[in-house]
């Protein structure tokens, strides 16, 4: 009886530009074989294209492969498989050869069906010296695994040379018991001999380095391995705190940190502040920058009820301080004193089709006009009676519009509509006409 199965990466592959493929980093064979659905040495009989229906209701293109299986390791009972590929290039696709000889790492998809790719431990049997010494030698190898990884320090410029780093404290944490490691002169470090089962695995980094996400978790099978693989940065940061013209903490205020021009490795970096207004901005990138309030427009900004402030406190930017960061510098500021608060208000409206019925279900569409970022608008829908309302600053200059959406396509808009808004705002009207499609 053939088995026939089909295509799933489980490594993470991303696509690239110029039939580029990227991946995730390969796996150890003692790591990947206890994850993969099948692993089989086979010899390439068969190869032709077929269309994929995937997940999102596209189709795409695979390579289909059927392989006379020549060992079974696991989850193979057949004399034959077949299984699925991309083409190769951007899609991480294996490059399989008509009768070549394989160990293949294969994985099942939510369709039951087998996949694998370039970035997986597929290879031609030449080369699988190591896959077939830790298979070969696991109904002689003594219970457990083994937790084992290594710490590289990522520089500031765009080099893609990591050093090691010696010295790093790793914690392990099971179900009821707890380990810990120091990274050796390659940076690298092993636990073995534990029990099967999760663990989280966490860094405490030396002094003066640090990293977004010091925790991995791992699933260990027995006989088995799991890696994790932790890259630190130099420890740059930036602290103050923020109050409001009365001298209160100013909580919840997003702070932004935006480069002056698009120089090196600068890029913006956004925090709230805490309930006593302070705030802390780590692993920056070198550059000269501008911080304050509402200065980009970055989502969740124009909630801030404040105006745009620059450190140290002016509304122009061409008073603001420039900060000039540099690798590695702790940077403590003084105070950020905030303007008056704006005072909240709610704009009311009413979208009404060309003879003036009332239009329900109509999207509504809100944006602060002093920014260029399109992408950050506030949108509702108008309720039975066509009617809308927003929350909105005193003083503030707002761009409005709205549209019916039909399968996916705007069937009628309003002209766009300009307002200011003051004490005593008036509720607004906005007419839809219908869309010419040819448009």
């Amino acid at each position: 009886m053939r088995l026939v199965l089909a295509s799933a990466l489980f490594l993470i592959a991303l696509a690239m530009p110029a039939n580029a493929c990227w991946c995730a980093g390969q796996r150890l064979a003692c790591e990947a074989y206890w994850d993969a659905t099948a692993v089989f040495v086979g010899t390439v009989t068969f190869s032709t294209t077929t269309n994929v229906k995937e997940s999102g209701g596209f189709e795409s293109t695979k390579r289909l492969v059927r392989f006379h299986v020549d060992r079974q390791f696991r989850g193979v009972t057949a004399s034959d498989v077949e299984v699925r590929t991309g083409l190769g290039g951007g899609d991480c696709g294996y490059p399989f050869r008509l009768g070549g000889q394989y160990i293949v790492y294969a994985y099942q998809n939510d369709d039951k069906v087998l996949g694998t790719s370039s970035c997986t431990r597929t290879q031609a049997l030449s080369e699988a010296t190591a896959d077939l010494e830790f298979i070969g030698g696991l109904a002689k190898a003594a219970p457990g695994g083994t937790i084992s990884g290594n710490v590289q320090l990522r520089p500031a410029g765009d080099g893609y040379s990591w050093p090691p780093v010696q010295d790093a404290k790793i914690l392990v944490q099971g179900s009821n018991k707890h380990f810990e490691a120091k990274t050796n002169r390659a940076g690298k470090f092993a636990i073995p001999g534990l029990e099967p089962g999760t663990y989280k695995v966490r860094i405490d980094p030396p002094e003066g380095l640090s990293i977004y996400n010091p925790e991995v978790e791992v699933k260990l099978h027995d006989r088995g391995c799991a890696a994790a693989f932790f890259l630190l940065e130099a420890d740059t940061r930036l602290t103050g705190r923020v109050i409001d013209n009365q001298g209160m903490p100013a909580a919840d205020v997003l702070m932004e940190l935006v480069p002056v021009a698009r120089e090196g490795n600068a890029s913006p970096a956004y925090v709230k502040t805490d309930k006593e207004g302070r705030y802390e901005m780590k692993l920056l990138k070198p550059g000269r920058y501008h911080l304050g309030v509402r200065i980009a427009g970055s989502a969740g900004s124009t909630y801030i009820p404040f105006p745009q402030t620059y450190y140290p406190g002016v509304s122009e930017k061409s008073r603001a301080t420039v900060l000039s960061i540099t690798e590695g510098q702790r940077i403590e500021l003084d105070e950020l004193v905030l303007p008056p608060r704006f005072i909240e208000r709610t704009l009311n409206g009413i979208v009404v089709d060309a003879d003036g019925t009332p239009v329900a279900g109509a999207v509504v569409w809100l944006k602060e006009r002093q920014y260029d970022d399109f992408d950050m608008p506030y949108r509702r829908e108008t309720d039975s009676e066509g009617r809308f309302s927003y929350p909105v600053y005193e003083g503030v200059k707002y761009i409005l519009h709205a549209y019916v959406e039909s399968a996916g396509r705007q069937e009628k808009r309003s002209s766009e509509l300009s307002v200011v808004i003051t004490s005593k705002e008036e509720p607004v009207k906005l007419v839809v006409m219908k869309v010419n499609q040819d448009d």
